[in-house]
């Protein structure tokens, strides 16, 4: 039998896979019945008042937003995450999710070359500070890019070839 959070998991899981092919969350109510033959007490019971906090966190789980709320708490906190030396540097490209939902790939736009092989050698760092502050597998893996060159076709006609070489990488 399955506790209330595993009941949870698989419940946010299911509804995330809906949600990816394209059919509806449920919407009409689901009443369970919580038949039990002691009506009062002093431990407690499931007719008991919660916090508004878990009552949300259960709600972002049953929706599947749980991965969502982190990204965008991630690009919120990213200057006290990163610092803030790098963080005017190196900016979150997006949070690429992967098929199972439960994971991502970080990927993150550096200004310069030179940032770019820097914030490579600090992944393994990035990957345990976000371990830390959001929990063990929500990000997977790392990719960090370097800034993309600019387009060298100007005009109506421009010669073939590959344009300017070694100036951006």
């Amino acid at each position: 039998m399955l506790n209330n959070e595993q009941h949870e998991f698989l419940k946010s899981i299911l509804t995330r896979a809906r949600l990816r092919k394209g059919i509806p969350a449920r919407t009409t109510p689901v009443f369970n019945r919580v038949v039990d033959e002691q009506r009062s007490g002093a431990g407690p019971d499931v007719r008991d008042p919660s916090q508004l906090s878990m009552l949300v966190d259960h709600l972002i789980v049953a929706k599947g937003w749980d991965l969502n709320i982190t990204a965008g708490k991630l690009h919120a906190m990213w200057s006290q995450l990163a610092g803030d030396q790098v963080a005017d540097h190196v900016q979150i490209e997006t949070l690429n999710l992967d098929p199972s939902g439960t994971s991502g790939v970080l990927i993150l736009r550096a200004d310069s070359t030179a940032w770019a092989t820097q914030m490579r050698l600090y992944i393994p760092k990035i990957l345990q500070t976000l371990a830390d502050e959001f929990g063990a597998g929500v990000v997977t893996d790392i990719q960090v890019l370097g800034p993309s060159a600019p387009s060298w076709k100007h005009g109506l006609r421009s010669v073939p070839g590959r344009g300017p070489r070694d100036t951006y990488g």
